[in-house]
């Protein structure tokens, strides 16, 4: 709960939510399995949360940083680099953990791609814009954007939000669902990263009274992973995942569809 909850340690406003005190608490744990052997099992979880938590750091630091670098940029430029670097230190992690673990390293999913894996893709993006057209903008808890200001940002707004899809997806969909399967059965081990996706989105997104949107976060977290699992691809939770957020994005526009 430290590592998925730092707000219980952090600024009391919330203003700090997520830090790299968080990563450095992942990677302490990590360390400690490292050296007793009894926790060698869990060393693969605990890598997921390496994963989590020091992207999500990425993603805070990279606009400050390349602001002190001197790049200059916009709201929207920042949240593009910020949700790269989230996706870079993601696929960092993987790429670590293939090369150290090679054919013991967790299912990915991430080679195959079949006909039922393009059709929960496409069912799904189908879906979600169906459903968030038709929900109220005041019900989804998030602030919406004036249609200018849609307009000008989408170049920078749709792509940022693909990106944190896919980031998340390889995270849980993929190193932490594919971690906890070789420790118990299939449909534990869904539920429980399905129960860390919405604890994670409690900690870094979801405070104060958007807190009731976590077990809806918990209930998307498993569906992906179900069909991650049913499929035997993580390309459809990416797609969906990704124009899920863009979509969200684009419907909540107060006034637009008449709410």
């Amino acid at each position: 709960m430290v590592v998925l909850a730092p707000s219980f340690y952090s600024d009391p406003n919330g203003l700090d939510p997520y830090t790299l005190r968080t990563s450095g608490v992942a990677l302490a744990l990590l360390a400690i399995s490292l050296l007793v052997p009894g926790l060698a099992r869990a060393r693969l979880v605990l890598v997921s949360l390496v994963a989590i938590t020091l992207s999500w750091s990425a993603f805070l630091s990279a606009p400050g940083l390349l602001g002190h670098a001197g790049v200059a940029q916009t709201g929207d430029q920042a949240n593009f680099n910020a949700s790269a670097a989230w996706l870079g230190v993601t696929v960092v992690i993987l790429g670590l953990v293939w090369l150290v673990l090679r054919r013991d390293h967790p299912r990915l999913r991430l080679l195959h791609l079949g006909w039922p894996a393009a059709a929960f893709a496409v069912g799904g993006t189908a879906l979600f814009f169906l459903v968030f057209l038709l929900i109220p903008a005041s019900l989804l808890g998030r602030e919406g954007l004036a249609m200018p200001a849609l307009l000008r940002d989408a170049p920078w707004l749709v792509p940022a939000n693909m990106l944190q899809g896919a980031a998340q997806e390889l995270q849980f969909r993929g190193l932490l669902l594919g971690s906890l399967e070789r420790l118990t059965s299939p449909l534990v081990a869904n539920a429980c990263q399905a129960v860390v996706f919405g604890l994670a989105h409690l900690a870094i997104v979801y405070q104060g009274p958007i807190a009731p949107f976590v077990p809806l976060t918990m209930l998307l977290g498993f569906v992906l992973g179900w069909v991650t699992q049913r499929t035997g691809s993580i390309w459809p939770a990416i797609v969906v995942h990704g124009v899920a957020d863009v979509v969200v994005t684009l419907a909540v526009l107060p006034g637009l569809y008449g709410f």
